[in-house]
């Protein structure tokens, strides 16, 4: 603080205290001589006593008075130059927070952006100009009202939630948000939200900035739009058609300079099966994942483009040689494999088939190289996951025979050629028949019996294994029930389940379908699966185990020891019986390693509780050394090769009279 500013007596003068002292004592050593001499008489001395004390005292106090009167005329002319300089300093100050808020109202009201400020329970206290122009209401519309009167319908409350928990944790949030304007209209805003807190940290108020981004807005729909007629929204790699444009450009200029140059076409390997294990929001992750590294292993000037939910094809210019095409297939190939690793931790790996078909040799035009490189990849499936193969004449006879077959297929299962055989299954104890398997056949009008191995192929790949599978459940619990209100002796019906049917299919609804509609009990009805099946995905597969279970069913593991199932996924699964694969069978009691595994088997199945099937037993030997072993059951051209309904009829009519075998 000032000294001038300070109390009055801190700012008595020096010199004043010190003359007053000075004064004082004088006074005393020298008051009587003095006025001895100024009243011309004896100081303090006879009757004048009283009279001269008196005298000193009244003298005394007059030049206190004096001496205090003066001081504090000072005093008081410094005390008002204090208050005037105070004053002033004042009314300096309100000028300057005047002019300040003067400035802050014309920022405020001047600003582009449109503002409004709320109290802590969100109703408005105030907003620009700008604001009222942005919305279209006055400002007394808008006063004591809450921003909810703006919103546009296009944000859902999980939107709204997680603003305000942003807010609230930070003290600000920034984004776009959809508003309505007071005529209706519908428009995107950025909005900037801040949060206005006291000394004591509680909320007074709400400050908000809006900015029109309508044209912004349009310029980035105009731009997504044009990129969307190039490029796949998802992998933005370049969509069919531009995929197409530039191979048709690619094709001609070939064709002018002599050049050479080929088509690749990769098919993810069980990609379904990633989105049916981990969602399509992973399978869309792999995806982009897929799409980069294949963009990073692509040479200068090629190209790669999304043909279909699975599929990519890859332009190679200048390819001189089947070898370097085939080397092109093998980087690509290694690149889709790398993994992709999830932000929980979890690795996905994909895989690629690829098919390759070379300009000029196998086709001159676009649509042919294509065509050429979609039969290629057929033949690199069968030569096992992660393969590449050349196109070749045969494989566009083989993809025509398919598609052919595939129709013929459809038509046969609308028009009733399909036809359920049953092969028995016996108990080797008692020789009875206890159970069926049902298996589909094709006796087609023109061409007699088709082959399973022919057709299940194509309805595997084709997607008609659902409709196929279904009617196969339906008809086989039909004919067992046909057979019980008969009065023929009880027995199990075994349904084979195909891998794709098994994990792409809801089977656990197939089956109390066919079950409702046919009044089959569950407890007969038993699902075989194979072990492949199983293995693939095992946690997946013993959740849909469990609600086949829940209904009542009994599961069968078909051709055991043939796939990579653990003892441990063994023990987690709800499975009643094992199904020996007949390959183990086939050289038995020869074959010493075909021995031991049946043994095995045999053995592991008991200690879990399970029975045993063999397959494809056709000799007593054969049938010799399961019963030896303690095999449960059997099935196989010993007892009776599949057999159409009415014959499986007399088979379990003839049963009365004794066992089969």
């Amino acid at each position: 603080m000032d000294e001038e500013e300070g109390p009055a007596l801190t700012r008595v003068p020096g010199w004043a205290w010190a003359a007053y002292v000075a004064a004082g004592v004088a006074w005393v050593a020298g008051g009587d001589a003095l006025l001895a001499w100024l009243l011309g008489t004896d100081a303090g001395g006879g009757t004048h006593a009283g009279l001269w004390g008196s005298a000193k005292d009244i003298a005394f106090v007059l030049v206190s008075a004096a001496l205090a009167v003066a001081g504090l005329r000072r005093l008081q002319a410094a005390d008002a130059a204090a208050l005037v300089r105070r004053g002033r300093a004042w009314a300096r100050m309100a000028r300057g927070a005047e002019q300040r808020q003067r400035l802050a109202t014309t920022v405020v009201d001047n600003a582009i952006e449109g503002m409004v400020v709320t109290d802590a329970n969100n109703r408005i206290l105030s907003v620009n100009a700008a604001f009222t122009r942005l919305m279209g209401y006055t400002e007394a519309e808008l006063l004591g009202q809450t921003p909810s009167l703006f919103k546009s319908g296009r944000h859902d409350r999980a939107f709204y939630e997680a603003l305000w928990t942003e807010l609230s944790r930070t003290g600000r949030w920034q984004g776009e948000i959809w508003n309505r304007r007071k005529n209706g209209e519908v428009f995107p805003e950025r909005m900037s939200l801040s949060t206005v807190r006291d000394g004591a940290g509680v909320v007074t108020h709400y400050v908000c900035l809006f900015t029109d981004i309508s044209q912004e807005h349009t310029q980035r729909q105009r731009q997504r739009l044009a990129f969307l007629a190039h490029n796949d929204p998802l992998t933005g790699l370049p969509n069919r058609t531009w995929f197409a444009q530039r191979l048709e450009e690619a094709t001609a200029q070939a064709r002018a300079s002599g050049e050479s140059m080929a088509v690749l076409l990769l098919n993810l390997d069980r990609f379904k099966d990633v989105n049916d294990s981990y969602g399509h929001a992973v399978g869309d992750e792999v995806l982009r994942h897929i799409a980069r590294r294949l963009e990073s292993a692509l040479r200068p000037g090629d190209l790669a483009g999304r043909l279909a939910g699975d599929e990519v094809g890859v332009l190679v210019r200048n390819a001189a040689s089947e070898e370097e095409a085939a080397a092109i297939a093998r980087t690509l190939i290694a690149a889709v494999a790398e993994p992709w690793r999830s932000p929980e931790g979890f690795e996905v790996v994909a895989g690629a088939s690829v098919g390759i078909s070379l300009f000029p040799r196998h086709g001159d035009s676009a649509q042919a190289l294509l065509q050429g490189a979609h039969a290629a990849v057929y033949g690199a499936k069968e030569r096992g996951r992660g393969a590449w193969c050349f196109f070749s004449e045969a494989m566009t006879r083989a993809a025509r025979e398919r598609l052919a077959l595939e129709s013929r297929l459809r038509a046969a299962l609308a028009l009733g050629h399909l036809q359920l055989h049953y092969q028995p299954q016996v108990d080797i104890a008692t020789g009875r028949v206890i159970g069926a398997e049902a298996l589909v056949r094709w006796m087609d009008p023109q061409e007699g019996m088709i082959s399973p191995a022919r057709f299940i192929p194509v309805a595997e790949h084709s997607g008609m294994i659902g409709p196929l599978g279904e009617w196969v459940m339906h008809e086989a619990c039909r004919q067992a029930q046909a057979w019980r209100a008969a009065g023929l002796p009880g027995l199990t019906m075994a349904v084979n389940v195909s891998p794709r049917q098994f994990h792409l299919t809801d089977l656990a609804g197939c089956a109390a379908s066919a079950l409702s509609a046919s009044g089959y009990p569950p407890t007969q009805l038993e699902l075989e699966i194979t072990e492949g099946a199983l293995a693939e995905r095992p946690e997946e597969a013993r959740q849909v185990l469990l609600r086949l279970r829940g209904l009542g069913l009994r599961m069968a593991i078909d051709d055991f020891g043939t796939g990579y199932s653990s003892l441990a996924h063994l023990k987690r699964f709800p499975i009643d019986v094992l199904k020996i694969d007949q390959g183990f069978i086939r050289d038995l009691p020869q074959n010493t390693d075909d021995m031991a595994i049946c043994t095995a088997i045999i053995a592991m199945g008991h200690s879990l509780g399970l029975a045993v099937l063999a397959e494809g037993v056709e000799t007593p030997e054969q049938l010799a050394f399961l019963r030896e072993r303690g095999c449960d059951r059997y099935q196989g051209y010993l007892c009776q090769r599949p057999l159409p309904a009415d014959a499986f009829t007399a088979l379990l009519r003839g049963q009365a009279g004794g066992a089969v075998h």
